[in-house]
């Protein structure tokens, strides 16, 4: 006869839903956090107000938002047409290439973040 203790897997199987939860609700609003960062420090300043306005926050457990309601951020960031002249003022794209460079990290920092809740459930 065969004994096999599955004790040590059951506690690490309510340790894992319980990382899982904590991974999953931290993990987009770390994302939003570093957009956030990348975000401002590419945002083009005359006066700062814009540059200062930056807002990430957590929207549920799976989800975050990062957000300017400075009402002009988006004309600043996609071309647009002057309304007197007529001439058009290309945009700067500083959010756009802020969200490229956190896309190009996210699978990084996922994983580190993974790895520790991991090691954490498995200690």
């Amino acid at each position: 006869m065969i004994r096999v203790d599955v004790s040590a897997l059951r506690r690490s199987a309510g340790r894992m839903h319980w990382a899982a939860k904590r991974a999953l609700g931290d993990l987009p609003l770390r994302a939003a956090e570093h957009l956030e960062r990348e975000a401002t420090e590419r945002t083009p300043v005359d006066t700062g107000r814009m540059r200062g306005s930056w807002l990430a926050f957590e929207t549920g457990p799976t989800s975050a938002v990062v957000k300017n309601p400075v009402r002009y951020a988006s004309f600043v960031e996609f071309d647009t047409r002057h309304w007197i002249s007529g001439k058009v003022v290309p945009g700067q794209r500083f959010l756009g290439r802020a969200i490229a460079e956190t896309e190009e990290i996210l699978p990084e920092m996922a994983e580190a973040h993974l790895r520790g809740v991991l090691e954490e459930v498995f200690r």
